[in-house]
């Protein structure tokens, strides 16, 4: 591959640095559907086919499974499943499947078509359940924690750190409750309100109940389904398909106590989800002192004041009374220059995704300025293979070591970041952006 190639693909999403796009709220129009949590019913509307299928044929599913291309996807035997809808002749049936033994007994529902749930039943967080023994500590606490819930004036529960907290260090993390492919939403509102009952009744009674307890937002709801719908829309992330999941939906996933965390934009602590345990990690982005409210941000925070703040209200109906958002008007305007001047330099990079080292150390000091903690693994990276173009080693090495120690807890020891900045860090001189400034230069003056 050529090497302006690489440096452009290494590169690619990095510009933003870590995307935070979770908490997406849903808007979905429609009547209502009134259920009992004790004994759902399965309620077709005009126009709609739905199929009801028993647990064997789901799980057996091979004319499903033969239709996509997803490799490794295994039959699987879930503990429940659903009535399954489809939108008039579609092909795409959306039904529960949950496993009230995943993760020790904490229990997974899945909204999906079956050849997903089935594709998600070949991680190893199923076909190696010991993998996420002890990361769950929310329902059953085997250790001491860092943190807790309770009471913040103004905005209703959160997370509270009880001991210091250092940079990098793992605060909670929780396996997925629920994962609901985007796709149901095409459905009626009548359809996915009942695949979304019955994927949180499903679940084990103590964990149904910590979910049911998250915020709904306004509080306000006639039916059960329309209480579980609020409190998804309220405190799901959106998680994106992995590579071998080309053309899935995006899926909106749940994880109830780390959905008490506050919103701040600039946060203390980061979320990353891990695709083969199925489980979200929250690390902490700077040193965190006792007292201190966990928080995490909502929406990209690399944006204007009025934008972020606008964002906010508009999806989740809060003026954001933040630190940063409530700056006085002269450094608010300052740091709108700052966040305007880091879109600048990164669109200014050439077409194969270059800069300069100098401009690579000025995003980094913006970043640092702007408290962006969560962006500093792409600006780190960048500046580690612009040194290394520009023939000076020793820099390219400070940086890459400085990128692999934010990067592991933000992005993942398994990254392409991380596998990339080792080798770069190891020799420099045989890593493949090694000179390729200067030999392009040479080249040009040819």
């Amino acid at each position: 591959m050529a090497t302006s190639l690489r440096f452009l693909l290494l590169l690619a999403g990095l510009a933003q640095g870590h995307s935070n796009l979770g908490h997406q709220a849903l808007c979905g129009p429609g009547p209502s559907l009134i259920l009992s949590s004790s004994s759902p019913v399965c309620h077709v509307s005009q126009g709609y086919q739905s199929n009801v299928t028993d647990k064997d044929s789901i799980s057996g599913s091979s004319q499903s499974q033969s239709e996509t291309d997803w490799t490794g996807a295994r039959e699987h035997t879930w503990t429940h499943t659903s009535p399954c809808f489809r939108m008039g002749l579609s092909e795409q049936e959306y039904c529960v499947f949950a496993d009230v033994n995943f993760a020790g007994g904490r229990g997974i529902s899945l909204v999906m078509e079956s050849r997903r749930a089935n594709f998600l039943a070949t991680t190893p967080a199923f076909v190696e359940p010991e993998i996420n023994d002890g990361v769950n500590q929310d329902l059953v606490r085997t250790v001491r924690a860092k943190y807790e819930v309770k009471e913040i004036p103004g905005k209703g529960m959160g997370i509270v750190a009880t001991e210091h907290i250092r940079r990098g260090d793992l605060i909670l993390a929780n396996t997925a409750s629920l994962m609901i492919d985007y796709g149901a939403y095409s459905l009626g509102t009548d359809e996915y309100l009942e695949l979304e009952a019955r994927a949180v009744d499903y679940l084990p009674s103590a964990h149904r109940a910590a979910l049911l307890n998250l915020s709904s937002h306004d509080g306000t709801f006639a039916t059960h389904a329309e209480h579980v719908d609020k409190v998804i829309r309220t405190n799901a992330f959106d998680i994106y398909p992995d590579d071998d999941e080309e053309g899935s939906e995006i899926l909106f996933v749940v994880f109830p106590e780390i959905a008490r965390m506050n919103h701040d934009c600039r946060p203390n602590a980061e979320y990353r989800f891990d695709r083969g345990t199925l489980a979200q990690y929250i690390t902490a982005l700077r040193d965190i002192f006792p007292g201190e409210e966990l928080t995490l941000t909502y929406i990209d925070p690399e944006k204007p004041r009025a934008a972020r703040m606008g964002k906010l209200e508009d999806n989740w109906g809060f003026k954001c009374t933040c630190s940063h958002c409530t700056m006085d008007r002269a450094r608010a305007d300052e740091s709108d220059a700052r966040i305007a001047q880091i879109k600048k330099l990164w669109d200014s990079r050439d077409e194969a995704g270059r800069g300069s080292p100098e401009m690579a150390e000025l995003i980094i000091s913006l970043y640092e300025q702007e408290r962006l903690w969560g962006k500093m693994p792409g600006a780190l990276v960048f500046a580690a293979l612009e040194f290394n173009a520009a023939g000076d080693p020793w820099t390219a090495v400070k940086y890459a070591r400085r990128a692999i120690e934010v990067s592991i807890p933000i992005l993942g020891e398994n990254s392409k970041e991380v596998r990339q900045m080792k080798k770069l860090a190891e020799d420099p001189q045989s890593h493949w952006s090694w000179n390729i400034s200067v030999r392009d230069k040479e080249e040009a003056t040819a």
